[in-house]
């Protein structure tokens, strides 16, 4: 599924047809992310996601977290396992995804 398109307003199905499952997007935020920071125990992973607002000439950048997401460490694999999927469809329709530099 991907959110915007037509089908998004539709109830799902997993992939074994059992369950039907509405989205309801009423009260969703929308953040902007460029920062992501992980933690974690046996019991949960936990990702914090922020932006980085760094001004040319900083000499101490500025993180600012704006949000904390904390998961089941199954759901954090799935998380993991739908990422690899659509960074996969997105370079199959786009092209390769080149990373910068670290740091």
């Amino acid at each position: 599924m991907i959110f915007g398109e037509e089908e998004s307003a539709q109830p799902m199905q997993n992939p074994q047809g059992q369950q039907r499952v509405r989205l309801d997007m009423s009260r969703m935020d929308t953040v902007y992310a460029n920062f992501f920071a992980m933690a974690g125990s046996a019991d949960e992973v936990v990702i914090f996601v922020g932006a980085n607002s760094a001004l040319p000439g900083a000499t101490e950048p500025s993180l600012t977290v704006s949000h904390r997401l904390i998961l089941l460490p199954q759901n954090a694999k799935r998380l993991m396992l739908a990422l690899q999927q659509t960074v996969k469809a997105h370079e199959d329709r786009f092209g390769p995804i080149e990373l910068g530099p670290k740091g």
